[in-house]
């Protein structure tokens, strides 16, 4: 098993979540304005179900293959390696956590806020909930982070976490070779 190079695909597979999540929500503007706050939560769970749907297969795989390179060497367990490739993507997400935080509490004067919504594109809907953006002169604007609420801060500090889960209980089962479509299907 090529470790750098799993961590360095599970770098890249997030600029696959990031295109996945842009054609989702798309048209998530327009269904939020005609619709409203339950439109952030069905995008919300589409976007970051594409992430979870990508990242899932990707390490499922990646736990298939080590968990059958293992089998061949006595004594060689790598079954918890998913959580190392969940750490890459919940890293970077957190890096643009951090700086969200920072503008919050003006350590730094630029507002980070935007640019997080817009490096995030899998979690923007669920921003929606607690800071939507408003119409000024017929421009779309964000909330500056400044203006964010406690929950709001919460949100967006625990949803990384979804890359870390996913990528370990993904690889965990491929790791151990465990047949989820007979549980799933057959209740075996």
């Amino acid at each position: 098993m090529n470790k750098p190079k799993l961590l360095a695909q599970s770098a890249l597979y997030l600029i696959v979540c990031e295109l996945a999540a842009f054609v989702i929500v798309m048209f998530f503007p327009l269904a939020y304005q005609n619709i409203g706050v339950g439109m952030s939560v069905v995008f919300g769970i589409c976007s970051t179900g594409a992430c979870v749907c990508l990242y899932g297969d990707f390490a499922w795989k990646a736990g298939k293959k080590a968990g059958v390179k293992d089998a061949r060497l006595d004594g060689v367990d790598n079954s918890y390696f998913g959580f190392m490739m969940g750490l890459v993507p919940t890293g970077i997400n957190y890096i643009f956590v951090i700086l969200v935080y920072l503008s919050k509490f003006r350590v730094v004067s630029y507002d980070f806020y935007p640019l997080y919504k817009t490096l995030t594109f899998y979690f923007m809907p669920w921003t929606y909930l607690f800071a939507p953006n408003s119409m000024v002169d017929g421009v779309s604007t964000t909330m500056a982070a400044v203006d964010l609420p406690w929950y709001g801060l919460l949100i967006i500090t625990i949803l990384p976490l979804v890359f870390l889960v996913t990528c370990y209980i993904s690889f965990y089962i491929g790791y151990k070779n465990y047949d989820m479509r007979a549980k799933v299907v057959y209740g075996k």
